[in-house]
């Protein structure tokens, strides 16, 4: 039957989002594809890039099933809606993943240093912030701004004097770095996210200074990668490239 093969291709990956969608919902009763859309697209970054296409194509499946004259299909997908829908189902089961784009070596700080050697190491690297661990444990990411915290915050109370040698890094998280300012991230951590991670913590009026990578988003494994604000370029680029398939339709 002509358009048969593509109608056929097209409800699979139709089939295939539905049921991911459901998976990701957790749901066990049968939702309208429309609402499976909107509330999964609350969750995943891959759903919510695509979701007007998806809403359309909701429509075009039922003239598919529903809409035949004699038997015959009278609503045949393109070859071009068909290879975007498929794309859009393999980006939603295979997402790019952070690594191994994004793992490298990353600098750390030992808790016991002193500021003075943060600031050596920071500067000789061009960077403004780096995690900082003790006994092989993350406890906090150094920045320049928490740098000018605790400086600040000294010269305040007149108390304590800013003493660039002697003071560790870890007096210094103690001090001026009260709220977490980074988030740990697995190395399946769909790269879909990491712009959403940046902008989420926007929109609670905070700043994320960096998404730290270890084999499974635990603080007491070895890090494995960092990706900071300068490096998004890079993240949409790595998305583009993965989603051209899809988006070039």
């Amino acid at each position: 039957m002509p358009g048969s093969d593509n109608a056929d291709r097209f409800l699979n990956a139709y089939s295939t989002i539905e049921h991911e969608m459901e998976r990701i919902l957790n749901l066990k009763d049968h939702r309208r594809f429309f609402e499976l859309v909107d509330k999964s697209s609350r969750l995943n970054p891959v759903i919510e890039r695509y979701r007007f296409d998806l809403r359309e194509y909701s429509e075009l499946r039922n003239a598919i099933v529903h809409d035949r004259s004699g038997g015959e299909i009278i609503a045949v997908p393109t070859d071009e809606v068909v290879e975007k829908i498929e794309r859009i189902a393999a980006l939603l089961l295979e997402p790019p993943k952070v690594a191994p784009l994004f793992l490298k070596e990353v600098l750390t700080l030992s808790g016991s240093y002193p500021v003075s050697r943060a600031i050596r190491d920071l500067s000789r690297m061009s960077y403004t912030q780096a995690p900082v661990y003790v006994n092989n444990q993350l406890i906090g990411l150094l920045t320049s701004n928490m740098i000018v915290k605790w400086m600040g915050i000294c010269l305040i109370d007149n108390r304590e004097e800013v003493n660039l040698h002697e003071t560790s890094l870890t007096d210094v998280i103690k001090k001026a770095g009260h709220e977490n300012d980074y988030q740990l991230v697995s190395v399946n951590q769909s790269l879909f996210a990491v712009p959403d991670l940046f902008y989420h913590w926007q929109q609670e009026g905070r700043k994320l200074e960096a998404v730290l990578i270890t084999q499974h988003g635990d603080p007491a494994e070895p890090l494995l990668g960092i990706i900071t604000n300068r490096d998004l370029p890079a993240v949409h680029r790595a998305i583009d490239q993965n989603s051209s398939a899809a988006d070039k339709n």
